[in-house]
């Protein structure tokens, strides 16, 4: 499985779309998401039973997690959205039900007012007055008091109404919400069954050094890859600029950042730019960038401002963000867990763009980074912080 396989789910819009499209816009993209999972599972399914490689479904395994995460960043924002409208309602129906037990007492003492002076009292008292005048009055009081009684009673019957429909609606939000824990259950176990799954085959890949080999010569090639996407990007965007982009937000200049960037994430390089040895296999690896060490989970920062290029998965470096700085300058990201862009999505120096993980990575959690120039791999020791 070479090259970069885009992940279609991760380059959509998160959280932009007026309610309710945004409901529909995320139920289509669980539904997309879904789909390119049982895609993914089918051809993992067809390289076990022709006895492909342990590389070929470490990959499959890891861009399932993938969107797997994405599918349950999905459900927890329908469940807080849920338990939300859940309160509102709980809400409503409170101040309801007071306005529901006024209006009761309200018509309560109407109806014993009523009683009191049934219509025979009412006629009596009606004729006794002492002018016609009075006659009237009394007549029309007694009229205003009938027509009041019949508004309290549609007020109430409104009311009540309304409290049933509310508590209609809270029912179906319960049986929703039960619903969607449900899901982000079942896909919480299914995520943790592929998770273990991959550190299976691991495992396995970092026993045999003839696949350990071959995983560091896919490696090789990745690198080359890379350099190809970033020129086809470059390319891309003098031929036909993206419209998605106002390049006019984008501040700063990156080729006057020489030692002054901020670092994508602190912690210890263990492969650095240019050759290294690789100590089991004996062998002198080329790097384009650094590899630095760090927990799973850590937050990784954009080092300066620019614009979400690309969001992929390739080969050799897991999940990876490239961001394109302006000039032909592009950063690069690689063996992220979870991405928290979107693509075209301007970002500034320390936007978190997502988390360190070991998709891609046969060394456990750790964060690629690759500074281009001119579609060049520069050295990030010459860019960033001491």
């Amino acid at each position: 499985m070479r090259g970069a396989r885009i992940l279609l789910l991760v380059l959509l819009g998160w959280g932009y779309a007026p309610a309710p499209a945004q409901d529909d816009s995320q139920q289509s993209q669980l539904e997309q998401i879904r789909g390119e999972l049982a895609q993914l599972r089918a051809e993992l399914v067809r390289s076990q039973a022709s006895l492909q490689t342990n590389l070929a479904s470490l990959e499959n395994i890891e861009q399932q997690t993938t969107l797997q995460q994405q599918a349950l960043r999905i459900l927890q924002g329908q469940v807080q959205k849920s338990q939300a409208e859940i309160q509102s309602l709980d809400s409503q129906i409170s101040t309801l039900t007071g306005q529901i037990g006024q209006l009761r007492e309200m018509f309560s003492r109407q109806i014993v007012f009523s009683y009191k002076y049934r219509k025979s009292k009412t006629l009596e008292w009606i004729l006794g007055a002492q002018s016609f005048n009075q006659a009237l009055l009394r007549y029309r009081y007694f009229q205003k008091i009938s027509e009041s009684a019949n508004q309290v009673y549609q007020r109430l019957a409104d009311k009540q109404a309304e409290l049933q429909r509310l508590q209609t609606r809270r029912r179906g939000e319960l049986q929703q919400q039960q619903q969607l824990f449900a899901e982000k259950d079942a896909e919480q176990r299914d995520l943790a069954a592929r998770r273990e799954e991959r550190q299976r085959l691991v495992v396995q890949i970092t026993r045999n050094n003839s696949l350990l080999e071959k995983a560091v010569r896919e490696k090789m090639k990745s690198f080359e890859e890379l350099k190809g996407l970033i020129g086809s990007l470059e390319t891309q965007r003098s031929v036909s600029p993206p419209v998605e982009i106002d390049w006019s937000k984008i501040s700063g200049n990156f080729a006057s950042q020489q030692k002054k960037l901020n670092w994508p994430i602190r912690g210890e390089i263990v492969h650095p730019f240019g050759k290294y040895r690789n100590p089991r296999l004996k062998t002198v690896l080329v790097n384009n960038g650094i590899d630095i060490k760090a927990k799973k989970g850590a937050e990784v920062r954009s080092v300066f401002s620019g614009v979400v290029s690309l969001i992929t998965y390739m080969s050799g470096f897991g999940n990876t963000v490239i961001i394109d700085h302006n000039n032909s300058y592009y950063t690069v990201y690689a063996h992220l867990d979870e991405v928290l862009v979107k693509k075209f999505q301007i970002v500034e120096a320390g936007t978190v763009i997502g988390t360190v993980g070991d998709s891609g990575s046969l060394e456990g959690a750790l964060l690629h980074f690759e500074i281009y120039g001119g579609n060049k791999p520069l050295n990030p020791g010459q860019w960033l912080k001491k």
